[in-house]
């Protein structure tokens, strides 16, 4: 619900939590924008690139998974986190 309320859209948000997405369900759906968290699984450069390889106009990013994934205090800092977040990948996807 953060994330929509920063205005992205989540392309697999009808699955269940923590879906496992190949790389042709991802190159299927054609996202702008991929966010990668570093937890409950610590995506890496590596990830990033080989999602960037076929999603070459995509803007692939390593994120804070502390705030996709944990509860608390970390909430206050989410939503600012994410409005950032959205305004910094328009401007590499424009």
């Amino acid at each position: 619900e953060l994330l929509a309320a920063a205005g992205f859209e989540n392309a697999f948000g009808d699955r269940p939590r923590y879906p496992e997405v190949s790389l042709e369900e991802l190159a299927a759906a054609r996202p702008q924008v991929v966010l990668l968290p570093s937890e409950p699984f610590p995506f890496r450069e590596r990830h990033a690139e080989e999602i960037r390889a076929v999603l070459p106009a995509a803007a692939v990013k390593l994120v804070d998974g502390e705030l996709f994934s944990w509860y608390g205090s970390r909430l206050l800092y989410a939503a600012p986190y994410f409005r950032r977040l959205r305004t910094e990948l328009l401007s590499e996807i424009a």
